[in-house]
């Protein structure tokens, strides 16, 4: 498989191709292609997290100097999050290269925003392996200018994102984000979404699907809890 246009918009030439591969390589496809002996990108996805998370932290510390820890873990949560590493993947044009089994090829799956995030972090994994960590993090970093804008100056709101970033941190411990109801026909649903935090109901938010409804509930659990929005 050719990736010279792919690796060219990155601005990065693999030495060891078959990681790249690797990073574009989702689970339904490999569960579709035994016989290949191939791997998904799970792996490399755990990776790429944790090395996004070190570069964008590792910024935001240096440019937000006079910032107390709140605000650059909201200025975090803000920049890492499904929307924006989608938004960079779209702009790399990872959907066009992904390797995704049948059902998810017909279920629009090179559009969505948690297999394009996902692959997102894969890449940068698999770039780390094939590389170090100076010169991911200066791609990354280019990365996120380029798609998104100056580092310190970027925001997009992912309320889910930052309420686990701020209960992580405050109680030690994750909410549960739970569909509690649908309502109305099939066709004009509408979803209930609580959030738990140590067994109490902390916020609540309707949508007409599940992911609007729990960034709304998101949103009234971080009120209640005193955190200051925007």
């Amino acid at each position: 498989m050719e990736y010279e246009s792919l690796e060219s918009k990155i601005g990065y030439s693999f030495d060891n191709k078959k990681l790249l591969q690797e990073s574009l390589t989702h689970t339904t496809y490999v569960n579709e292609h035994r016989e290949e002996d191939l791997q998904d990108n799970q792996r490399l996805e755990f990776l790429g997290d944790a090395i996004i998370n070190a570069v964008i932290t590792t910024r935001l510390f240096t440019e937000l100097a006079e910032e107390r820890e709140g605000v650059l873990t909201k200025k975090r949560a803000e920049l890492i999050n499904e929307t924006a590493l989608s938004r960079i993947a779209r702009y790399l044009r990872l959907g066009e290269h992904l390797l995704l089994g049948r059902g998810e090829e017909m279920d629009q799956g090179r559009e969505k925003a948690s297999i394009l995030a996902d692959a997102y972090e894969a890449l940068v994994g698999a770039i780390f392996l094939d590389s170090a960590f100076e010169p991911v993090s200066h791609i990354v970093e280019r990365h996120f200018r380029e798609a998104l804008g100056p580092i310190e100056k970027v925001s997009i709101t992912d309320y889910k994102s930052l309420l686990l970033e701020i209960c992580q941190s405050r109680f030690k411990c994750l909410p549960r984000v739970v569909v509690v109801d649908e309502i109305g026909p099939e066709h004009d649903k509408e979803f209930v979404v609580d959030v738990e935090l140590e067994g109490k109901v902390v916020g609540r938010g309707r949508g007409r699907n599940k992911k609007q409804a729990a960034q709304t509930a998101c949103k009234e659990a971080l009120r209640s809890l005193n955190y200051p929005l925007s």
